[in-house]
């Protein structure tokens, strides 16, 4: 069975990822065009997103980040297709995530990861996903659009929207960190208004 329909493009994967290809380092792609088939054997509670932001910075415990899973037969019916916006939650503090350098002077991490119920529900995912391979409708294709949401986020950064803003993820505690956009909240609010 060929994995090959779901192969995307490094400019395709990553314009999914935060809805824009400006703001990826070149670094992360090749991790990027892995992403698909590392979350098919990701563990839930592993899963993490860290945010190097303003040290003024202060969300409401409501505004998290979001992984969005979008999988979607080519030929209607092959298979289940799959449209999930799973919810993080901030995890305690830290001075720096496992394998990052500590924050520079005026900045600081914060670090999301899936309660569990949304471990659970990652879980069903995954499943469903296998589920999809196994269907004879699988070699004809699809599409698997992977993202991180952060848009509740950004918005409520409005005095420091020009601040800088790196996100970086981890999938799996043994493969650790790596970047997946460097920007501003104020870009990621014009990024999420064209790409609504």
């Amino acid at each position: 069975m060929t994995r090959d329909p779901w192969r995307l493009a490094a400019c395709l994967v990553a314009s999914l990822f935060l809805v824009a290809c400006g703001g990826i380092p070149l670094r992360s792609l090749p991790r990027l065009m892995q992403l698909s088939d590392q979350l098919l054997d990701a563990r839930p509670a592993e899963f993490r997103v860290a945010l190097q932001v303003d040290a003024r910075f202060n969300p409401p415990a409501q505004a998290v980040p979001r992984l969005t899973i979008q999988l979607t037969p080519k030929v209607a019916g092959a298979f289940e297709p799959v449209n999930k916006r799973l919810p993080m939650q901030r995890a305690p503090a830290a001075v720096a995530p496992q394998g990052l350098a500590p924050a520079a002077p005026g900045r600081q991490w914060l670090v999301y990861s899936f309660p569990v119920e949304t471990q659970l529900e990652l879980a069903r995912v995954q499943a469903t996903v296998r589920r999809a391979q196994a269907q004879p409708g699988y070699q004809k294709g699809g599409r698997l659009s992977l993202g991180i949401e952060q848009t509740a986020l950004a918005l409520d950064a409005p005095a420091l929207a020009n601040t800088p803003w790196q996100t970086w993820l981890q999938v799996r505690e043994a493969d650790g960190y790596f970047e997946v956009w460097s920007g501003t909240p104020a870009q990621l609010l014009t990024t999420a208004s064209r790409n609504p």
